[in-house]
Parts: structure tokens; C-alpha cells; sequence
């Protein structure tokens, strides 16, 4: 999930440089936010998000950013910026549940260095979230990617839900060589 993290700050920055003078959303604002931020997330996360996530999180970034009143050169600011990062990831993970993804054939089924990160990233986040700290989330990421290379399971195989159970228990075969290591 640093990942989508690093995809939505790339997206602000590409965002505030559209930004004007008038600090006000207006609807040519709003549609030149939403392009921005969707033209900048398809290159940033090509692979990972289908055309409907990307509306998806584009939408709801900005909704989040109206709700709390935040104006559109409000992203330039370090304290607003990591606010909308959060709100965009937020966002990026509802976007799995609510959405379209990508089907398995339009996933690479290959493991390069950059596949490889982006998925760590998001079992690192989601460990994180479960209350594991950075270091432990790290090495059960680390793990289970080197177990599904290990047993031949690409990337988009794991949208496949007959292959749910063998992820869980290449998940607790690492949690538990984690606790071997202490």
C-alpha cells in the first residue's frame, strides 16, 4: 500500500501544478482535478488499477477533499498533502472492493522487480493495518512473495478465488517461520 501511497503523491504533485490563482472549486476545476489525477494514477499505476478504479479513486479523492472543505491549491501544503495521500488511499482500497478490477488476463502474470514491490507493498500495508510493525509486516510480505514464486503462482492467479485458501496458507506458514525466527 506505500505504493499507493507513492502513486497518489505523484498524483498531487501533478495536480497542483494545474492549480491557478482562484482557490475555489468550480466545475472546470473539478474536471481538471479528476484529469489530472486520472491521467496521472493510469501511468503511475498501470497494471494494478483497472479504468474504473481509476474513476473510481479520482472521484472519491475529490469528494473526500470537498467534505472536509479542503480548496484546490490546499494540496500544496506538506500537512494537506499527506491528508489527501491518506484520503487517496482510502480511497485505492475501497476501489477493490467497489470496482471493476482488472481481469486475470489483463494482469501480468510475471514476477519483475516492479510487480514484485507493488505487491509486497500492498501485504506490507495490509499486515501494518493488522497491527504487525513495519518490520515484521516486511518480512511476511517478503515472504509469501517468495512463496508464490516458490510454487509458480503469478500475480494475477491470486484474483482467482479457488486459490484464496493457499494464499492464507502461505500467510501462516510465513507468520509462523516469523515466530521461529525470535
Amino acid at each position: 500500500m506505500n505504493k499507493f501511497l507513492n502513486y497518489i503523491s505523484i498524483t498531487l504533485m501533478a495536480v497542483a501544478l494545474f492549480s491557478c490563482n482562484k482557490n475555489e472549486w468550480t466545475p472546470e476545476k473539478e474536471t481538471e482535478f479528476k484529469k489530472a489525477f486520472k491521467d496521472s494514477l493510469q501511468s503511475a499505476g498501470k497494471g494494478i488499477f483497472s479504468e474504473d478504479q481509476i474513476v473510481y479513486v479520482s472521484d472519491c479523492v475529490l469528494e473526500k477533499m470537498k467534505s472536509k472543505n479542503l480548496k484546490p491549491n490546499d494540496a500544496q501544503t506538506p500537512e494537506t498533502s499527506i491528508m489527501v495521500m491518506h484520503m487517496g488511499k482510502e480511497c485505492a482500497q475501497e476501489s477493490f472492493v467497489k470496482c471493476k478490477t482488472l481481469s486475470k488476463s489483463e494482469v501480468k502474470n510475471s514476477w519483475d522487480s516492479n510487480t514484485e514491490e507493488k505487491y509486497k507493498a500492498i501485504l506490507k500495508d495490509g499486515f501494518v493495518r493488522t497491527g504487525l510493525s513495519n518490520e515484521k509486516a516486511s518480512f511476511i510480505a517478503d515472504c509469501a512473495i517468495s512463496k508464490l514464486k516458490e510454487q509458480n503462482i503469478g500475480p494475477a492467479d491470486l484474483q482467482d478465488p479457488k486459490n484464496g485458501d493457499l494464499v492464507q496458507k502461505i500467510g501462516k506458514n510465513c507468520a509462523e517461520e516469523l515466530m521461529k525466527k525470535k
